[in-house]
């Protein structure tokens, strides 16, 4: 990969992002092994059965927590410091409030939640207890899912990293303690115990001095209501991720029998397992389309959304090709006997199903992209269609056979491709061409010697104040070279009623100085973990 600040700043937002999403997912895979081998199957499929709860409750997360991150991203496109921290402020106190409701809810309407579902007795025994494991969780961890989204998007994502390390380390620990010892319930409590350590490691960072990022006690019901309308268009993928699960394993009780609803849990989990690492993939654009998108910026969109897209087709090649080893082994860690014909049922399913989902993970982005541009009504209606009416449409395959089942779900990710190429037209970033040739970008590293390539580059393009701005940017270029060490700069040029001029760099924050940027009244230096990035209105 080139090195650009757009795409170094992708780099170390993916690595983290992709570090504490897999964590995550490996967490939720321990608790059904540790059940499986503590326990055994039945209370793996009854966990399968409560895990849309927690879905559930990310849904609910997210509501929060998008919509303000997408809202908090465009101020800082804006290069609106104070508002970005009255958002901040606000969130926390939605996520509060949020979190201690759903606490309540779960609590006081346990019974009613669980008789939703008609199974036995033995079943429901486990199912009660997961639980009632899991029933003071809401509250941190809504408070660590906006506490992440919001670090990511300051590019602060090496906090996540650590929180994320250590709800692995105590959730691990704790799962295999009180698995053994309570069984299912100690595995919830372990989860609920995980998320509030995480949470807790967020918090020292507010308090140190490179910290731009300030709570501010802020309410505004307008702006609360906007942010909920952006994280629903946002979180639909949750929500379809809470549902799925329940529809499939509603068709697989009705013609296949419980017994069977293992093979649901072994699918989930590798969706689950795709849907983790996607959602890092997301939470690298989705601060950087938003930011770029406010500012404009069109090259910057496209250059971010390559590396998503490019990023989305290798991964889940790797994953595919993983995943035919691992099915041979994955029966066996949820407690399923190798001589029971359910063991070859799992392993063909995973394989028949997985080589599909190099086209469910590609119209994913697409689909988030949208919501980010702002496309809003696009992408809801990509996301239904992707992640629920096209899979429950195919799901009927299963008439056949189980594992024509999960071929039909698998077809419907192409098919949903398919559309959202039709309804685009083909141009899937939706990015104006005429608009996109009037701009202009050019990355290179702060080094003399790219001085004259950048000059060559701004001489063909056809801008006014030609001899200003060349002038401008020479001079600025020089400051930047002079300083030590060698790191990234991007150019943007974006023409409008009046043009604005771009510095993005990756090197360490100092705001330049020259003698005709010092002239020019309306600009501004903003830094953040990944970028720094100065502002000039001409």
């Amino acid at each position: 990969m080139t090195k650009t600040v757009v795409g170094e700043r992708f780099k170390s937002v993916f690595v983290a992002s992709i570090a504490s999403m897999a964590i995550s997912y490996v967490l939720m895979l321990t608790d059904n092994i540790v059940a499986g081998q503590f326990v055994g199957d039945e209370a793996v499929a009854a966990m399968t059965l409560v895990s849309p709860m927690m879905v559930l409750m990310f849904f609910l997360s997210y509501m929060v927590a998008d919509g303000l991150a997408m809202m908090f991203s465009y101020a800082k496109g804006k290069n609106d410091q104070n508002k970005a921290n009255e958002l901040f402020g606000m969130g926390v106190i939605c996520s509060v409030v949020t979190g201690a409701a759903v606490t309540l809810i779960l609590v006081i309407f346990q019974h009613e939640i669980l008789s939703l579902w008609e199974i036995s007795p033995e079943l429901m025994d486990y199912a009660l207890e997961y639980y009632q494991g899991l029933m003071f969780v809401p509250l941190p961890c809504i408070l660590n899912i906006y506490f992440y989204t919001i670090y990511v998007a300051e590019g602060e994502e090496n906090i996540c990293v650590r929180a994320s390390v250590a709800m692995f380390v105590v959730n691990m620990i704790l799962d295999i303690a009180l698995g053994y010892k309570i069984g299912v319930i100690g595995i919830g409590i372990a989860t609920t115990v995980g998320n509030l350590v995480s949470f807790l490691f967020h918090v020292p960072y507010l308090f140190s001095k490179n910290c731009q990022l300030h709570f501010v006690k802020y309410w505004n019901s307008r702006e609360f209501w906007r942010g909920i309308f952006y994280s629903w268009y946002h979180s639909i993928d949750t929500l379809c991720t809470a549902l799925l699960p329940v529809i499939f394993s509603e068709f697989v009780i009705i013609f296949y029998g419980e017994q069977k609803l293992i093979v649901v849990t072994m699918i989930i989990n590798m969706l689950t397992l795709l849907i983790a690492i996607y959602t890092g993939i997301v939470d690298c654009l989705q601060p950087m389309v938003c930011q770029y998108h406010a500012e404009k910026a069109l090259h910057s969109v496209r250059k971010t959304m390559h590396l998503g897209i490019r990023s989305t087709i290798a991964i889940t090649l790797g994953l595919i090709a993983f995943s035919f080893v691992l099915a041979e082994f994955l029966p066996g860690l949820f407690g399923v006997s190798s001589e029971e014909q359910l063991y070859s049922d799992c392993v063909w399913t995973v394989r028949i199903f997985m080589p599909f989902t190099i086209f469910f993970g590609v119209t994913l982005m697409f689909s988030n992209y949208y919501v980010y541009i702002e496309r809003l009504n696009l992408g809801a209606l990509i996301k239904f269609l992707l992640l629920l009416i096209l899979p429950a449409a195919g799901m009927f395959m299963g008439k056949f056979g189980l594992q024509f089942m999960w071929a039909g779900v698998g077809f419907s990710f192409i098919v949903a491709l398919l559309i959202t190429l039709l309804l685009t037209r083909q141009n899937v970033l939706l990015i104006d061409a005429k608009e996109y040739a009037r701009q202009f970008s050019f990355d290179t590293e702060n080094l003399p010697k790219n001085l004259p390539e950048l000059k060559n580059a701004l001489a063909k393009y056809k801008i006014e104040p030609k001899n200003f701005l060349m002038a401008l940017t020479e001079e600025i270029f020089k400051v930047y070279a002079a300083r030590a060490g060698i790191f990234q700069i991007e150019i943007t040029i974006i023409p409008a009623e009046r043009l604005t001029l771009i510095f993005r760099d990756n090197g360490k924050p100092e705001e330049p100085s020259s003698p005709l940027l010092n002239k020019i009244t309306e600009k501004n230096y903003m830094i953040s973990g990944d970028e720094n990035k100065l502002v000039i209105i001409i």
